[in-house]
């Protein structure tokens, strides 16, 4: 299997990122599949569309804006599995709440498909998701409290 990231402008279509055949999972790929944004070697894409052609999947992706690491924002190191949950509050306001590492890419699907998710007694609509490949991570974004 292999994933490849083409960024659409102007009905063209350019490859911008891309996992080598054997170099990522099924389940990685489903991971990435199901996050709304996705950061590239310094920049914000947002997911138009997932496409599968054999073994090999795509995915389109449409430029947002440049990425801007905030002081908080940690590379963490590869091999491992991060998340990061964070409230969004607005464009360029979303503290950090927890973070947390997980043993494979199926645990961190049950984070990223959730409607609502609980954090230290508090719970929070899911907002959005993102993976963020220059940092190592996936970041779920939550909404308002519920509880």
């Amino acid at each position: 299997m292999s994933l490849a990231y083409y960024a659409e402008q102007d009905g063209e279509f350019r490859p911008i990122y891309q996992y080598t055949r054997f170099a990522i999972e099924a389940d990685e790929i489903i991971a990435h599949q199901l996050c709304e944004y996705h950061v590239i070697q310094g920049a914000q894409y947002a997911l138009k569309s997932n496409e599968m052609n054999g073994e090999y999947d795509q995915l389109i992706v449409e430029y947002i804006a440049d990425d801007v690491r905030k002081p908080d924002e940690k590379v963490y190191p590869p091999h491992q599995i991060h998340l990061e949950f964070r409230t969004y509050q607005g464009k360029d306001d979303y503290p950090l709440l927890k973070t947390m590492t997980v043993p494979d890419h199926v645990q961190a699907m049950r984070y990223l498909v959730k409607d609502m998710i609980s954090l230290d007694q508090e719970t929070y609509e899911r907002d959005s998701c993102e993976i963020d490949i220059d940092r190592n991570c996936y970041v779920v974004y939550l909404g308002k409290k519920v509880s």
